[in-house]
């Protein structure tokens, strides 16, 4: 079974409309509302970092990359250890 949001497809304006109606949006807006306008965008942005991130990371783990990691982890930490007494 389908949700609403599921069967009712948004038909969005070219980017560019878009943009200069946000633009108009935001100089409506109190400095409050481009606060908060301001940290979400920043959390999109996280978001998509994250993402792009994560599947470069899941190709990784995929080629083998990281096949040895917890050999150089452990190799890493007896390094350090080493240092510290020495």
């Amino acid at each position: 079974m389908s949700t609403a949001s599921e069967q009712i497809k948004r038909v969005y304006p070219k980017p560019d409309i878009l943009r200069l109606n946000v633009i108009e949006q935001l100089q409506r807006l109190p400095d409050e509302g481009v606060a908060v306008l301001h940290d979400l965008a920043q959390e999109l942005e996280l978001r998509a970092a994250w993402a792009d991130f994560s599947q470069g990371l899941a190709a990784d783990w995929t080629v083998g990359k990281y096949a040895d990691l917890d050999g150089a982890l452990i190799a890493a930490r007896e390094s350090i250890k080493a240092s510290r007494i020495g």
